[in-house]
């Protein structure tokens, strides 16, 4: 009778498919009150009374608004799911009934236990309105009782419920007091099977839908609304757009009249639990009408609970990024109440700010009220939004903590506990393998011995996890138990269930089985079922489906396939990346008829990126040339990060965007933290970009200081270099570099981090460049060179491979000036700048043999280098635009007294050069010039 019971097959699909093309022609018309265009379609959210038929429950676990995903942002959407999903949030959401004041409903709300309150609910005994009363106060002692006593109680409900709400009763309740039946009763885990709960949703949908015929609207109270929306979203049994598509000319109607905290508090939980249907007319219709609360001030920190329920709803993915200027207004206002807030509620904004970045003025209170917090609550989840706003001295006792709780069975059992280990351990970037493998292979007992892991689909959470996550072993962790345990439950998932179908599904599945391998013949190939699919459902993938799949073959490639590649499986990455450009291809084909958003542009891009092979594809290019037609008219933080990483990995050259994030450092100064701004600062320097006014290089110089402390100090050198570039550092920033606290600050990062294969490396190469630089550019500051050692003992480390570029000037040089002793091949500068060729003349414009020391400017000798350009030295997309780091390298050797002179490989390699005696007479006529 239900499909919920029925053997899993593929006429599944076929449901989800009509559904989805119900909604998408739904959603064209519901806005307007209209009935949908299909009837056919709809007979699954019909109620028909007359006829007897009962409303069947679907249990499709899709995921209907999707989620973003990037390698900076994956974990933080899974927890956002978790907090969006759980029971404690939906209950918020709802308003009780009011309570009667006679004789009767004093009785019922003086009962001591649930056995009392039944017996007080006899069949026949109390009236329409006391039953309700009944079920709703039976909610708080259920809250209270222990697992086993509420599989009981709801047992007894079950037995009890027919004969209590009999179809007399039903007929006499309102919309209020149906939903206020329904929604409790699902709450105590009556299901949906239960006849008497259909004939109770059924009437009231009955009745909504008889409200919203005719000309006239007969509206719905909001309260009543909420409940039905809540519930019927509880364990997903509903497709919750077709069921409730009668709601929205209602949602309308209340959004128009919205002027209270309450009506906010509802409608943000109604918008939330419709999403899907929910457009961009009415949600900026709501969003107009919280301003006008905001500044009337109906609506500030004494009604924390409707700025939170309105956080909650803006906060979603499908349109969080929309939302940024009015969520960073609700968190400042917030600010002034965090001590006060609930503890979910805390951990719910604090992941807001995690997910956001801004504003900046909440990371003190939320560290105070995060650790106020771990101390009355030690759990995971606490730790978990604590460890984000630690200090560094703060580390070892959370590490200490963190193992505490790892091993305690009882942090297991609290909800979403893997979840929140997992945050804490990348958070804390613990490499300790010990460590590590102690939380993976809880895991897998998790996976083992818990079925509902098996249930819609929960396992992939910790598959995304797994692909994201990083060790001190420089990504090479691996937990081969894990591996094959969620290896085999997708494969399993793809072959017999109906999650193999559906394109979203089959993407997250079909990464980490690329990804890991743990499969028959995984050593020399992929599944061939695996390709197969891909292939059929290739038309339907999305970017964030083509960006797991590449994902997946990028991890597959660096972990399993990096020293050979078989043939077969070659082959197999051929066709991959083949599906992969059409998909790409698609998407960009369709920006006309639907733009892409910033945000999904940066997914595209990463998603090409993640081969190498698709890195010099046509497509590639087209995806960033793209950058240049965006309208970046409401910029974020994740949004600047993201595009900053896109440009710096891409060496894309686009002056409009770049001026734009500029631009949101000036006017959000005061807002953005100092790791974005670091971002910004250090894409722009490496493409060697001057922003039009250096007034947002001065507010940024001040939100570095600001953050001096919150920041790491790899980005503070970064930031302070690229600060050095623009000449617009502040001596007082150079002189908190330069001391003896911040260099001990850089050996301690040094010593705790997670990546010693390239962390300690990078870190000292920049400080390298950011001391050289101030030395030539700030000599008024006194700051030393102290770096000779460092630059002496990289040389004697990285042996000298000669290109065939370099080689080939090295040829010509050498029929040009008749002896080799006239010039000097890779010479190295008193400040480490390494540089290909150098010639020396004297005082009369003559040749003369280099002399063994540097030549000064009192010896009046002319030095002349010849820097070779390769083509990473340029911008990818203009070769002409000279990346920031060789630009300073030869204003630097300018102010060394060197005449630079500089060849450009592409105009080297060119057709018009390969002329006999071309490349000669370009450098005699380089050489004239230099004298």
């Amino acid at each position: 009778m239900y499909l919920n019971y029925l053997p899993r097959t593929p006429c599944k699909c076929l449901q989800y498919l009509q559904q989805m093309r119900q909604l998408q022609l739904l959603c064209r018309h519901v806005n307007n009150g209209a009935k949908p265009p299909i009837r056919d379609a709809s007979w699954l959210c019909e109620p028909r009374l007359a006829t007897g038929q009962l409303l069947l429950p679907l249990r499709i676990s899709h995921n209907y608004s999707r989620r973003r995903a990037s390698s900076t942002d994956i974990q933080g959407t899974v927890e956002q799911q978790q907090v969006l999903s759980s029971l404690e949030e939906l209950e918020d959401g709802c308003e009780s009934i009011s309570l009667q004041k006679d004789a009767l409903s004093l009785r019922l709300s003086a009962a001591r236990d649930p056995q009392e309150l039944l017996d007080l609910c006899a069949p026949g005994q109390l009236p329409a309105t006391h039953q309700v009363q009944c079920i709703s106060l039976l909610w708080p002692h259920f809250q209270r009782l222990a697992a086993s006593e509420k599989e009981a109680l709801t047992a007894q409900l079950q037995q009890r419920v027919p004969e209590t709400l009999t179809p007399q009763l039903l007929a006499a309740m309102d919309v209020n007091d149906l939903s206020c039946c329904y929604l409790y009763l699902r709450k105590m885990h009556v299901p949906n099977s239960d006849d008497t709960l259909e004939q109770i949703l059924l009437r009231a949908l009955n009745i909504i839908e008889l409200a919203t015929e005719g000309q006239q609207l007969r509206l719905v109270p909001l309260p009543a609304l909420s409940r039905l929306l809540v519930a019927i979203n509880l364990e997903r049994d509903f497709f919750t757009p077709l069921v409730c598509r009668n709601f929205m000319p209602h949602l309308e109607r209340h959004v128009a009249n919205c002027h209270s905290e309450q009506d906010v508090r509802l409608l943000s939980t109604c918008l939330f639990q419709l999403h899907p249907l929910i457009d961009a007319e009415l949600l900026a219709a709501f969003k107009q009408r919280v301003q006008e609360l905001l500044q009337c001030g109906t609506l500030s920190s004494d009604t924390p609970k409707a700025l939170f329920k309105l956080l909650h709803m803006l906060n979603m993915p499908k349109w969080s990024h929309l939302n940024t200027a009015l969520i960073r207004q609700l968190l400042l206002a917030l600010r002034s109440c965090l001590q006060t807030l609930d503890p979910s509620d805390l951990k719910s904004v604090c992941r807001t700010f995690l997910h956001h970045q801004e504003p900046v003025a909440l990371v003190q209170s939320l560290k105070m009220a995060t650790e106020r917090l771990l101390q009355q609550e030690p759990t995971p989840d606490a730790l978990s939004c604590a460890v984000p706003f630690a200090s560094l001295q703060q580390r070892d006792a959370y590490i200490q903590q963190f193992r505490q709780l790892l091993h305690s069975k009882a942090a297991w059992q609290l909800p979403n506990a893997s979840g929140h280990f997992f945050s804490v351990l990348r958070a804390l970037k613990i490499a300790d393998v010990r460590i590590c493998d102690a939380y993976w292979s809880a895991v897998v007992g998790e996976l083992t011995n818990d079925p509902q892991e098996q249930r819609h689909l929960r396992f992939l959470r910790h598959c995304q996890r797994y692909m994201n996550f990083n060790n001190n072993l420089g990504g090479t962790y691996r937990h081969q138990g894990l591996e094959r345990t969620l290896s085999r439950m997708c494969l399993d998932a793809i072959e017999r269930d109906v999650a193999g179908r559906l394109p979203a599904k089959f993407a997250r599945l079909a990464s980490f089985v690329l990804a890991y391998g743990q499969t028959p013949f995984g050593w020399k190939k992929f599944p061939n079922l695996l390709l197969s699919k891909m292939l059929a459902m290739a038309p339907q993938f999305d970017i964030q489906d083509c960006f797991l799949l590449g994902r997946g073959m990028q991890i597959a490639c660096e972990l399993r396939f990096r020293q050979h590649v078989p043939h077969l499986l070659a082959m197999q990455l051929s066709t991959m990346d083949s599906i992969l450009i059409a998909c790409a291809e698609r998407h960009l084909g369709n920006s006309e008829q639907q733009p892409l958003n910033a945000s999904d542009l940066s997914v595209l891009v990463r998603t090409l990126s993640h081969r190498k092979s698709l890195k010099n594809t046509q497509v590639y290019n087209q995806a960033l040339s793209h950058y240049k037609t965006l309208q970046c008219n409401d910029l974020n933080s994740r949004v600047v990060r993201e595009m900053a990483y896109n440009f710096n990995a891409s060496h894309f050259f686009v002056p409009g965007l770049l001026e734009s994030m500029f631009d949101y450092i000036a006017q959000q100064h005061e807002h953005i933290t100092g790791d974005t701004v670091e971002k910004v600062l250090t894409c722009a320097y490496n493409l060697g970009y001057t922003p039009a006014s250096l007034e947002a290089l001065d507010y940024a110089a001040l939100v570095l200081l600001r953050d001096f402390e919150h920041m790491s100090g790899l980005s503070l050198v970064q930031s302070c270099l690229a600060l050095c570039f623009y000449k617009t550092i502040p001596e007082e920033l150079v002189n908190r570099v330069f001391c003896v606290k911040f260099i001990q600050r850089i050996e301690d990062e040094i010593q705790i981090c997670y990546s010693k294969a390239t962390y300690p490396g990078l870190v000292l190469n920049r400080v390298m460049q950011l001391n050289r630089t101030v030395c030539l550019d700030l000599p008024e500051t006194n700051v030393p060179w102290f770096q000779q050692n460092y630059v002496e003992a990289q040389l004697s480390k990285k042996p000298l491979v000669p290109s065939a570029f370099s080689a080939d000037v090295k040829h010509l040089l050498q029929d040009l000036l008749k002896d080799e002793n006239y010039f000097r091949c890779n010479h190295t500068t008193p400040y480490g700048y390494q540089i290909d060729f150098v010639i020396h003349f004297d005082k009369d414009k003559k040749l003369i043999p280099a002399p063994p020391m540097e030549a000064t400017m009192l010896d009046r000798i002319t030095k002349v280098a010849i820097l070779l350009l390769k083509l990473d030295s340029f911008c990818e997309n203009d070769l002409t635009a000279l990346r920031g780091p060789e630009s300073l390298k030869i204003k630097h050797l300018e102010m060394m007294g060197y005449k630079v002179l500089h060849i450009n490989e592409h105009d080297w390699n060119s057709k018009y050069m390969m002329a006999p005696g071309a490349k000669a007479n370009y450098l005699k006529c380089l050489l004239q010039i230099s004298r």
